[in-house]
């Protein structure tokens, strides 16, 4: 009896898995236009406009001139030590600093 339901329930487990869908609330598209699918970058990053900051040190104005000249929507301030999470947003600035809150790196991602 008993192994007539295993394959039931594994089914009923793999069946309640498979529905992964993100629901989009009403507001995304009550303006008008359409909303772009979760998780689309809105601006391109490009990372090579901002190495001249490279050696400087990091204050909030710095980040707000780099997040600029580089046309990201995001910027992350990485410090040594930091957990961070790996997903990549090619529309992020990352800046890596030292010890010294020095900028060592700029990258997109």
């Amino acid at each position: 009896m008993i192994r007539k339901l295993i394959p039931v329930l594994l089914v009923a487990g793999l069946t309640a898995c498979g529905t992964s869908g993100t629901q989009r609330a009403s507001s995304d598209t009550a303006a008008g236009g359409s909303a772009p699918p979760a998780g689309t970058p809105t601006a391109a990053c490009d990372a090579q406009p901002v190495q001249d900051l490279v050696g400087k040190k990091f204050s909030d104005s710095v980040g707000n001139d780099a997040r600029s000249r580089s046309h990201s929507s995001q910027l992350r301030v990485m410090r040594p030590g930091q957990v961070m999470t790996m997903e990549y947003n090619p529309a992020r600035l990352n800046v890596i600093l030292d010890g010294g809150d020095a900028i060592s790196a700029l990258r997109c991602g």
